[in-house]
């Protein structure tokens, strides 16, 4: 049986070598993925669907569906923007060569540079322990 996104999502989360807070989703969660056409059953569906956002180790803002601590996943520029590190690095996902990846626009560069990783193992890697690399 195929275990859900947000389950593998939480088990991440619960072998996280960091602290992770998951807060609250906001009342309109649903509505939110099905107006960017995130797939629920997809990790930012359901980082979406079951939270307001994530805190990871406190330097990381991952959106969900927004809270008083964290944004909302919203599309700017033509990206949608996923999640804002302390020191001012923004995380977007973007399609490149028909694939969507993760851009990451660090303070003082004019432009977002491909990570070459997906939402799923980019997220997966910065709470399994990447953060310290990122």
């Amino acid at each position: 049986m195929k275990k859900s996104a947000w389950e593998a999502v939480s088990r991440s989360i619960a072998e996280s070598p960091y602290p992770v807070t998951v807060l609250e989703p906001s009342p309109d969660a649903a509505s939110r993925v099905e107006s960017l056409g995130i797939a629920a059953d997809s990790w930012l569906g359901a980082v979406v669907l079951h939270t307001g956002g994530l805190v990871v180790d406190g330097r990381l803002r991952v959106f969900g569906s927004g809270s008083a601590e964290v944004a909302a996943v919203h599309v700017e520029d033509g990206r949608i923007v996923v999640a804002e590190h302390v020191r001012g690095d923004r995380y977007a996902l973007a399609s490149t060569s028909g694939r969507p990846a993760v851009h990451q626009l660090s303070p003082g560069l004019p432009v977002w540079e491909s990570l070459d990783l997906g939402y799923t193992n980019w997220l997966g890697a910065m709470i399994a322990g990447s953060l310290d690399e990122s």
